[in-house]
């Protein structure tokens, strides 16, 4: 099961490398494994609860799926 884990400051991003930012007001769904690797080492992320509406989420997600061709 994925975690959504986000950056806790209000402004920044925080580089781990191998490309991977995390930006200030962003989360970011991984794996859970990587995620308690990650939130432990690394202070400044944190695992936060699953929202049912927010960022990734809502109508948007689907638009174009499942429509017919006109």
């Amino acid at each position: 099961m994925a975690k959504i884990i986000k950056y806790k400051h209000e402004k920044g991003a925080l580089h781990i490398g191998g490309g991977r930012f995390f930006y200030a007001g962003e989360t970011y769904e991984v794996p859970e494994e990587e995620a308690k690797q990650l939130t432990t080492a690394y202070d400044d992320l944190e695992i936060v609860e699953e929202k049912k509406a927010g960022r990734g989420g809502g109508k948007h997600a689907d638009t174009g799926e499942g429509k017919a061709a006109e």
